[in-house]
This record gives structure tokens, C-alpha cells and sequence, in this order.
């Protein structure tokens, strides 16, 4: 449908935009224009109906669409500044000149594209910090114990179900989009470690990795390893395409270090099909993980061995994935 290949010309821009926008009143999304050096975020990005158009106050670039068949230059241009593939773009070209008959005949004014956005939860009332819990309180023993509190806000809920768990937030563009609980003691097989409110396509820390200096981010498996070393979580063993999508965006050097188990192994794949780095560090058979490393060799040392083993070459990573006892987590 023409509604289809409307919302391919738009997801060019709208789907690469960077992590930190803000949206006007009068509907603009600014951002620092990639046009040129801007850091006041002076670009502007509006859509009215199937129209979409760009503008920058500081470099006074200008580019835009409305329903036609062709995708003017400066359009292409805009849209691989922010990152959209070169191919993708062809593509759509090619769609839109399939459509070169119909478009004086659909209306589509009434045409939105939704931009998948986190929704705001607030804290549950009475939610304490667990820095300012007493030092014998058993959440902030558990906290100390594995190296994680001063490394990032964790809470404490009061409530029944969460009352003996450790409560890490998850934050997006500084605000509260879910969390989870580590319990510190589970009484029983039947007690989940973790309890979490997560939205789909979420990436844990990702915040810290916007507008940075960095040149490199390291995914994890899980919160606590990331948090040990610095970098972001997908939750578990699989990255779903919006997280992939978020991650990608940072334009970063991405280095996968995934869990020394079976599950980890089948993560392996999933990143070298999307061009990042996987990591084999030399490890103790006792380390399993990340945080496991942190507490054997400290959190510098784990860091630079991570970045250190890191290989994008599909075949030696292949290798050394099949050379992994997931018995052990030795290589």
C-alpha cells in the first residue's frame, strides 16, 4: 500500500534520530543538526500528515518531502548522516517510483507515523535509596557485596513483593521507564531471583552512552554485569531488533561479552550478523559472566580484558564459540 512506502520515506529520518531529542510544543523535534557542528540542537524535524520536513537555524540546511516519486538529494543526504543504509534508501526510491500513478489520487493528509517511545512510570510511594538504608540493613550488605553501590542508583521498595529485593531503575532520556529486583536471599526454588517491570526493546544504562566521549560500549547479558563494567544490558540472551536499533544509533564501537553457557553461545551469532565485536577473554573456569570476572580480577582489569578479545572476524569468533566448554566457561 502507498501508506507503506510513506512510512519507509519517513522511518529514513524519524527512525534514526539520535537518542536525545526534545519535542516542541508546536510539534518540532530538534536535535543537533548532523549537517554540521551544531551542539544546541538548532535542527528541527516536523511532519504534517504524509509531509515531513527538516531545517537547520545553524547551518540553514533545509530538506523535506511531500508525496512524489522521487526522493530529492538532499534528502539521501540527510538521511545517511543520521544513519540510515545506503541501500535502504535505494529501496525506497524504488517503491515510490512503483506508486508514480497514485499519488494525485490518495489522500494523505490524515497519515501519522508513530515513533515507538517509553512510557513514564512513577516510583512506588515510600521508595528509599539503598545508600541511606542502615549499614547492617541486609539490602545494602547485598549491594556492597557485589560492588554495585556506589556504581548506580538502587533502590529499596517497601511493598510485600519487593521488600528484600535490590531495585535497579531503568532510565531513558533521565526517566524512570521500569526496573528490576534482585531478591538478596530467595527462600526457595520457587522465589524468582529477579522481579522486573521492562518494556519491550529496552536497553539497560543506555543513557550513559548518549552524548558521550566514548568510543566503545560493551553489551552484557545481565544488569549487575553491566553495571561492573560500565556498559549496557540486553537482559537476557537474545537482542530483539529495537534494541539492536537503539545500540546501533549510539555510533559506537559495539563489543558483545556474553555469558560462558549455552545460552551466551547462541548470542555470538546474533552479533556478528549485525557487525559488532563479540569477546573471549581468558578467564578462570569460575567466571561465568562479567561480574564474576569483576570480583576475581577487579573492574579495570575485566574491562581491558574484554576489550582486548574482541574480534569482529565471523570465523575466529565462530571458533572460538564452539571452543567454549559450556561446562566450565573455559576456552
Amino acid at each position: 500500500m502507498l501508506e507503506t512506502v510513506v512510512g519507509s520515506v519517513h522511518s529514513l529520518l524519524l527512525d534514526h534520530l539520535p537518542l536525545k531529542t526534545t519535542k516542541t510544543p508546536s510539534g518540532w523535534i530538534t536535535m543537533n543538526c548532523p549537517m554540521c557542528s551544531d551542539k544546541r540542537k538548532r535542527g528541527g524535524l516536523n511532519t504534517n500528515g504524509s509531509k515531513i520536513s527538516f531545517h537547520c537555524f545553524n547551518c540553514n540546511f533545509t530538506t523535506g518531502w511531500s508525496p512524489s516519486p522521487y526522493l530529492g538529494k538532499k534528502y539521501k543526504e540527510l538521511a545517511e548522516k543520521l544513519g540510515a543504509d545506503r541501500k535502504a534508501i535505494h529501496d525506497t526510491q524504488i517503491e515510490l517510483m512503483k506508486f508514480s500513478d497514485e499519488f494525485e489520487d490518495v489522500d494523505l493528509d490524515n497519515y501519522v507515523y508513530n515513533v515507538a517511545k517509553f512510557e513514564e512510570y512513577e516510583l512506588p510511594e515510600g521508595t528509599e535509596l539503598i545508600e541511606n538504608l542502615s549499614d547492617v540493613n541486609e539490602l545494602k550488605q547485598y549491594a556492597v557485596s557485589r560492588g554495585i553501590l556506589d556504581l548506580y542508583p538502587l533502590m529499596h521498595f517497601k511493598d510485600f513483593a519487593n521488600r528484600k529485593r535490590v531495585m535497579i531503575p531503568f532510565l531513558y532520556d533521565s526517566k524512570l521507564v521500569g526496573w528490576t529486583g534482585r531478591h538478596v536471599s530467595p527462600p526457595n526454588k520457587e522465589t524468582p531471583k529477579y522481579l522486573q517491570k521492562l518494556q519491550p526493546g529496552y536497553v539497560f544504562n543506555i543513557d550513559k552512552f548518549v552524548d558521550t566521549d566514548r568510543d566503545i560500549v560493551i553489551i552484557t547479558e545481565g544488569v549487575i554485569d553491566a553495571i561492573l563494567v560500565d556498559g549496557v544490558s540486553i537482559m537476557g540472551n537474545t537482542i530483539t531488533p529495537e534494541q539492536a536499533h537503539l545500540i546501533d544509533k549510539l555510533g559506537l564501537r559495539v563489543i558483545v561479552c556474553p555469558d560462558r553457557d549455552k545460552a551466551g553461545i547462541e548470542l555470538i551469532d546474533q552479533a556478528l550478523a549485525l557487525g559488532w565485536e563479540v569477546s573471549f577473554p581468558q578467564w578462570h573456569t569460575d567466571c561465568k559472566d562479567a561480574a564474576d570476572a569483576v570480583s576475581k580480577y577487579g573492574r579495570l582489569a575485566t574491562v581491558y580484558s574484554i576489550m582486548h578479545s574482541a574480534t569482529g572476524n565471523k570465523i575466529k569468533a565462530q571458533v572460538k564459540a564452539k571452543l567454549i566448554n559450556t561446562d566450565t566457561g573455559k576456552i
